[in-house]
């Protein structure tokens, strides 16, 4: 299982809402490592402000993208409990992934 630390920030979002963002965050990124196998630490930063989300990481110790991922707070909500919202960050973020380590 990979070894994933998230750091949040939220402003607008209530505190048992942005736990379950974090975890949705945090389980969709340990499928990402198990399914890929692309690497075996994460550390990601989110952040949400006035509704406007990013995130930043940097995958095993690399971190070859410096412009966050953006995302829509109203699929991380959705994706607490749609498995098509799942799927949709999920793939956003193998993207972005991909860019962070350079492929």
């Amino acid at each position: 299982m990979a070894d994933v630390s998230l750091t949040a920030a939220f402003s607008t979002v209530p505190a048992a809402e942005a736990e379950e963002i974090k975890r949705v965050l945090v389980e969709t990124v340990e499928q990402l490592a198990r399914d890929d196998g692309t690497f075996t630490r994460a550390k990601l930063v989110f952040t949400e402000s006035d509704e406007r989300c990013g995130l930043t990481a940097e995958l095993d110790g690399v971190k070859k993208e410096g412009v966050p991922l953006q995302l829509d707070l109203d699929q991380l909500e959705d994706a607490k409990t749609s498995a098509g919202a799942r799927a949709q960050l999920k793939e956003a973020l193998r993207l972005y992934f991909r860019r962070v380590v350079g492929k």
